[in-house]
């Protein structure tokens, strides 16, 4: 049988919209062409009529992206050679970088694959670095080029190479549509969903939020590494940042919002590994998780013992942003309970969907996503065999166990700082 290509726009995809579907569309069946073994021939079948029917304009578009992201994993898969211990990087370790970065021959600009509205242009050498991280991620910048071909703001881009981010797609997925269940019940509860794309087989891009720092960064600045255990260090951060009264005002109600969204967001998906270098905190007040390394109630142990106690993290430095402290009433505390129920109730209401959502990946390889067995916890954390005021007692309850046991998370990021536990 003869097939006869034509271009999308015969088909009516020559919209942006449409172009912007058929960007994803041939990213994600390029890394499963890459890492499925299950359904590689099939992909590898579809990507190529694709291709032969996207048009030009695309296709070129397409080589472009392709030839940033082989010339990523050669200089990131040689930054491991070099640099093939966990241990701290050499003071050499940047400019190492640099003069690998420089010999690639990148194209002037290009789209991003993590979302095709940013264009690249020229990398800015000085600000790459490699991340002090067990997988030695890239942190890149480059300059941006807006749709009239001038300089934008610059685009960062952090690259790893030995990680499944299919996993990390799937989450940041997942609490888009969670904010679209909120958004309907009018609740903003502030979400970073920031960008991240699998580009191959454990080779991915993800986006760097400006203005942002890790939790730890803040404890830090506040009293090195005993500032874990400085329940007032976020609260002064924030209020440097946000000295203005109106200001201040505005950054306690987007921590509220955005802390409450993801307590319950994390608490749902079952996401482990939360230590103060994965969770972050915008100027303006946005808090947000990242690295999602481990879901569905698989957490991450050290010696045999589990480094997590608590269903989601809620610290007494959180809690003091609050206002709560010993036990105090406080309003924003209250508004942060009542967001938090409003929200888990609104996620329950749709708990068909997010279990859908997940059962569609089970054939994917995605690590903690392969067995039916695996849909367990999600089901549970949304108390799907439970009424509405039984669900409403039990996630109150896991807020109780959080505050009491605020104490063994302080513990474990002082450890984590110290020992510098990744």
């Amino acid at each position: 049988m003869r097939y006869r290509h034509r271009p999308l726009s015969f088909y009516g995809f020559s919209s942006p919209q449409s172009k912007r579907i058929g960007h994803f569309f041939f990213w994600f069946l390029r890394s499963e062409v890459a890492g499925c073994p299950f359904f590689r021939e099939r992909m590898a079948v579809i990507l190529e009529a694709y291709l032969m029917g996207c048009g030009q304009s695309m296709l070129s578009s397409f080589q472009q992206q392709v030839l940033v992201v082989d010339n990523l994993h050669n200089v990131a898969s040689a930054v491991k050679r070099l640099y093939p211990d966990k241990s701290d990087l050499p003071p050499t370790a940047a400019q190492k970088l640099q003069d690998l970065l420089q010999s690639c021959h990148f194209p002037p600009d290009f789209q991003v694959p993590f979302d095709p509205r940013i264009r690249a242009g020229q990398i800015q050498l000085n600000r790459c670095k490699i991340m002090a991280s067990k997988k030695k991620p890239l942190w890149l910048e480059f300059s941006g080029v807006d749709s009239q071909a001038t300089t934008g703001p610059p685009v960062g881009i952090i690259f790893k190479e030995g990680d499944d981010l299919r996993q990390d797609m799937l989450v940041i997925q997942t609490l888009k549509v969670m904010d679209s269940i909120w958004q309907e019940r009018s609740l903003n509860l502030n979400l970073v969903p920031y960008g991240c794309i699998s580009t191959g087989h454990n080779i991915g891009m993800i986006e760097i939020v400006r203005d942002a720092v890790t939790i730890a960064a803040v404890q830090r600045s506040q009293g090195g590494t005993k500032g874990a255990f400085k329940n007032d260090a976020l609260f002064e951060w924030l209020k440097d940042k946000c000295p203005l009264q109106g200001i201040h005002y505005q950054a306690m109600e987007r921590f509220v919002n955005s802390c409450a969204g993801y307590c319950v967001a994390t608490y749902v998906l079952g996401i482990g590994d939360r230590h103060n270098d994965n969770i972050m905190i915008t100027d303006k007040g946005n808090l947000f998780h990242i690295d999602f390394g481990h879901i569905l109630g698989n957490t991450k142990s050290f010696l045999g013992m589990n480094r997590e106690r608590v269903p989601f993290v809620l610290t007494p430095d959180f809690l003091y942003v609050m206002g709560r402290v010993k036990g105090r009433s406080s309003l924003y505390f209250q508004r942060f309970r009542d967001i938090c129920i409003e929200a888990y109730l609104s996620l329950r209401s749709q708990s068909r969907l997010l279990v859908t959502l997940f059962s569609l990946m089970l054939l994917t390889g995605i690590p903690e996503l392969s067995a039916a067995q695996d849909m367990r916890y999600l089901r549970t954390a949304l108390q799907e065999e439970c009424g509405e005021e039984e669900a409403r007692g039990h996630f109150l309850q896991q807020i109780t166990i959080c505050e009491q046991l605020g104490w063994t998370v302080q513990a474990n990021w002082w450890f984590h700082m110290v020992a510098g536990i990744k």
